[in-house]
């Protein structure tokens, strides 16, 4: 990303390479085969910005999945000076006037979900429009907005954090910059413009908006797969049929490529390097796609409050996510003493940098500007960082953050139930599986209780199982014992 590499402004710095290249391809929606070239992408962000109706400051909420509109309506809301707003579009009524709660977008566009999105924001002032009539807010592009800087906010990303509901991740443009610039120093992560760069990750998640900034910035062509519902079949169309170099995957697709039949009716051969990321992958598994498919395949870790943190050295090191990547200070905290921990001494992972998020929306950021993870880390001698385990109660399926309390919230709302936990199950082949320990008031079957959550949940949030326990385990102070209630059972 050479062009404008000064700019802290996330829009300059990628419709840079559409003012160098216009007439190139930038994106293409591998479900429909349209395409954008550079220049496009640029004029539509510049025309859509006139024409949105929003201010510096105000937030757009787009609620969609990946396409090449959704690429124009994000640099868009940037350009006018909006901070913008990522809600996944499998979010229900209910999550969503959650998240709409916390963020108060003036505008939100939608997808197939406007309908789900305008009873979200039903209770307030805010406009919702359907992407798909984009164009009739396409108008003349107007001036620059003046005074934007650095630290204006840029990206609000949903996050479990450590603890409790899901909170929002504050990141500024300068933030966003300095995360995108660290990626483009590293060797195994950098792209070129003869690159194809094929993003099954949705870019409501900030691990599919880096990609798409980073694919874009290194102008290389990108192509968006909407990942709801994923279609296994589609997706190797997908690689195949746009030679796609660099694709990013979670465990679950990787599994799929590594011993699924279908993959050897297709033609890969392009692929060089496939790189994982958003939550744990065994080392074994890394090496048996590696081997079927004859490209690198490496594991990564990355997290919402600090864009990339660890990407794969060269050659990578098997059961290390990598090394931490330029301009992002690492150590390892002892969990109990808050001391400084040495190579092989295993501690809480602690991030410090540039691209850190300002903070969690409506809250002020550590005072001494440390994120702490929540992370079980160790490194080694040559600096290869190690997840051990995690400290938080965050439940990873399949790629997804599921929150704990978020599930037990909405399963105590249901009349018949007087407590509820929710902890992680290992699922060999989504990482892990929420399941509910649930103490009743009154008469109720597993499956009504799963019905109950049907409604309210994304589908990556509902529970494998319900078992039905006396009591849930707490604290004489009244904090949930998670784990102790699954262990009462088992």
């Amino acid at each position: 990303m050479a062009a404008h590499r000064r700019s802290a402004l996330v829009d300059e710095l990628i419709l840079a390479r559409a003012d160098a290249h216009p007439d190139r391809t930038a994106i293409t929606d591998a479900r429909t085969g349209r395409s954008l070239t550079f220049g496009q992408v640029a004029d539509g962000a510049r025309r859509l910005a006139a024409g949105l109706g929003v201010a510096r400051g105000d937030v757009v909420s787009i609620v969609a999945g990946n396409s090449a509109d959704h690429a124009v309506a994000l640099y868009g809301a940037l350009v006018a000076g909006a901070a913008v707003h990522h809600a996944n579009p499998a979010l229900t009524s209910g999550e969503l006037a959650r998240q709409f709660a916390m963020t108060s977008p003036s505008l939100v566009l939608a997808d197939e979900q406007a309908r789900v999105a305008a009873s979200a924001a039903a209770d307030s002032r805010t406009r919702v429009h359907a992407l798909e009539h984009i164009a009739e807010l396409l108008a003349a592009p107007r001036a620059a907005v003046d005074g934007r800087v650095g630290s204006d906010l840029a990206h609000l990303c949903s996050s479990s954090g450590t603890t409790g509901l899901p909170k929002i991740a504050a990141h500024s443009h300068a933030g966003t910059t300095a995360g995108l610039r660290s990626l483009a120093q590293v060797p195994s992560k950098q792209l070129t413009a003869d690159d194809v760069v094929g993003i099954v990750i949705p870019f409501t998640h900030l691990f599919g908006s880096a990609l798409l900034h980073h694919g874009l910035g290194s102008g290389a062509a990108v192509v968006a797969l909407d990942p709801s519902p994923f279609d296994f079949e589609a997706f190797l169309r997908m690689l195949q049929d746009n030679a796609v170099t660099v694709a990013p995957v979670t465990p679950p697709i990787l599994r799929a490529l590594a011993a699924h039949p279908l993959v050897d009716r297709f033609d890969l051969s392009r692929l060089r390097q496939l790189f994982c990321s958003a939550a744990p992958c065994p080392p074994d598994l890394l090496d048996a796609a590696s081997a079927r498919l004859g490209c690198e395949v490496t594991d990564n870790l990355g997290t919402t409050e600090a864009w990339g943190v660890a990407m794969s050295a060269q050659p990578p090191v098997r059961g290390s996510v990598g090394r931490i990547v330029p301009d992002l200070e690492a150590v390892i905290v002892d969990c109990d003493t808050g001391q400084r921990l040495g190579p092989g001494e295993t501690g809480e992972l602690w991030l410090r940098g540039p691209a850190v998020m300002q903070g969690y929306l409506g809250s002020a950021g550590e005072p001494d500007g440390w994120l702490r993870t929540g992370d079980l880390c160790s490194f080694d001698a040559a600096g290869n960082l190690f997840v051990v385990d995690r400290l938080k109660d965050l439940i990873k399926v399949g790629g997804y953050s599921v929150s704990p309390a978020e599930v037990e919230l909405e399963l105590t709302r249901h009349p018949a139930v007087a407590d509820a936990a929710v902890v992680g199950r290992p699922d060999p082949a989504l990482g892990e599986t929420p399941v509910a320990y649930v103490a009743l008031c009154a008469s109720a079957t597993r499956d009504e209780l799963r019905d109950w959550l049907a409604g309210r949940l994304a589908p990556w949030k509902q529970v494998s199982e319900v078992v039905i326990v006396e009591r849930v385990a707490r604290t004489p102070a009244g904090k949930l014992l998670r784990r102790e209630a699954a262990q009462a059972v088992g």
